[in-house]
């Protein structure tokens, strides 16, 4: 048996516009998604949890079973203690434990096959979502910090291409923060939010412009994490959180949990697909902050951030 586990993340700055090729920063929470594979010897067909492997139930698992694979049917079970669609990553965390313990099923090591199992994760979450940017899958693979660019800089790990966009993924130093995450109790559905911002930006130039915008913000927010300016950084993520409600992904009650946060914090934004899922703030207050989040109706937490990434879990 093999034990595995990824961490979950938040998105600091570039959500929907990353998946166009735009920069995106991302950060490795503490909370993982565990997972136990062992050969099902004598079985036929895999198990999730006791329940046989469908694409309808187990979309993430089957698709990289079916592709990366070769070996007999598998029992798997999980442990997550990263919400369901809160914008999390958690799809990304489950793909990435489930790599990482195929490759040591078949000889290899995670540490030696990361680059290999964050190429295989990225794809895995672009065949089930239909579009998809290699963000959460980087971020579960490496941990710590991520910054995806239009172009190579200090502390690039790989390049990666696919649907006519192009990413440099590069390690990105970030320095403590204090992170409040507000979660709506509300599943977004990723799949069908990029969607609606794909219609969105095919049809029209000022969602095209818009994201280009986030863009360019995230690249303002890596200069202030270089700096340590945390003031600066909250003023980005309120104007990231604009723009993207401007494309059409906020929630009225991410709306409340934002404006909530807003008065004890630097900044506050969705983070994630949206529609739903989970909001983020940077406070010097985090107590303060998680208690507005639970008075406006939101499940608040406070994160530690700059999490190890996918890792082999004692046996």
């Amino acid at each position: 048996m093999v034990r595995t586990s990824s961490p979950g993340k938040v998105i600091l700055f570039g959500e929907h516009a990353v998946v166009y090729g735009e920069p995106a920063i991302a950060l490795a929470v503490t909370s993982r998604f565990k997972m136990n594979v062992r050969p099902r010897a004598g079985g036929k067909g895999h198990l999730v949890d006791g329940h046989r492997m469908t694409a309808a139930h187990h979309s993430y698992f089957k698709y990289a079973v079916e592709n990366y694979w070769d070996g007999g049917p598998l029992d798997i079970a999980t442990d997550s203690e990263i919400p369901s669609s809160s914008g999390m990553g958690s799809s990304a965390a489950l793909t990435t434990s489930l790599m990482g313990a195929l490759v040591e099923l078949s000889g290899g090591t995670i540490d030696d096959e990361r680059e290999r199992i964050a190429r295989q994760s990225f794809a895995t979450e672009y065949g089930v979502q239909g579009r998809a940017s290699p963000t959460d899958t980087s971020t579960a693979t490496m941990g710590m910090g991520i910054l995806l660019a239009k172009g190579p800089m200090d502390g690039l790990l790989w390049h990666v291409e696919r649907g006519g966009a192009e990413w440099y993924i590069h390690r990105v130093d970030v320095p403590q923060l204090n992170i409040v995450v507000g979660f709506t109790g509300i599943k977004g559905n990723t799949g069908e939010l990029v969607a609606k911002v794909r219609r969105f930006w095919e049809s029209n130039n000022f969602a095209k412009e818009t994201v280009a915008d986030i863009g360019k913000l995230t690249m303002e927010g890596v200069e202030a994490l270089n700096a340590g300016d945390v003031e600066r950084l909250g003023e980005l993520m309120d104007r990231n959180h604009q723009m993207l409600s401007i494309l059409g992904v906020n929630h009225p009650k991410l709306q409340r949990l934002v404006e909530a946060a807003r008065p004890h914090s630097y900044g506050a934004k969705l983070t994630g697909a949206g529609g739903g899922g989970s909001m983020i703030a940077i406070t010097d207050e985090p107590e303060r902050v998680a208690k507005a989040i639970q008075d406006a109706g939101g499940r608040p937490f406070i994160a530690e951030i700059r999490a190890p990434g996918l890792r082999r879990d004692g046996d």
